[in-house]
């Protein structure tokens, strides 16, 4: 686990979608199950994990993250 509550691994083929999905085969998950990011590369999605580590405390659920008014999601985002 690269960072404590965060995962990185990759889709198994046969979950993989043409486009995106297909370029994009690695992600970096919460340790709820919920996907945050996608990435071309291993080494892609564990720079990805580094990067967001200090953002907030990753080993709480992510109802209590979301809940917390000091971490506004929308603010790390990007649409």
């Amino acid at each position: 686990m690269p960072v404590p509550g965060l995962h990185v691994y990759e889709l198994p083929e046969r979950l993989r979608e043409k486009g995106d999905g297909a370029a994009n085969p690695w992600r970096l998950g919460h340790h709820s199950g919920l996907a945050l990011a996608a990435f071309p590369s291993k080494e892609d999605a564990l720079r990805g994990a580094r990067e967001i580590a200090d953002l907030t405390d990753w080993t709480r659920g992510a109802g209590d993250i979301s809940a917390d008014p000091s971490f506004d999601v929308h603010d790390y985002a990007e649409t």
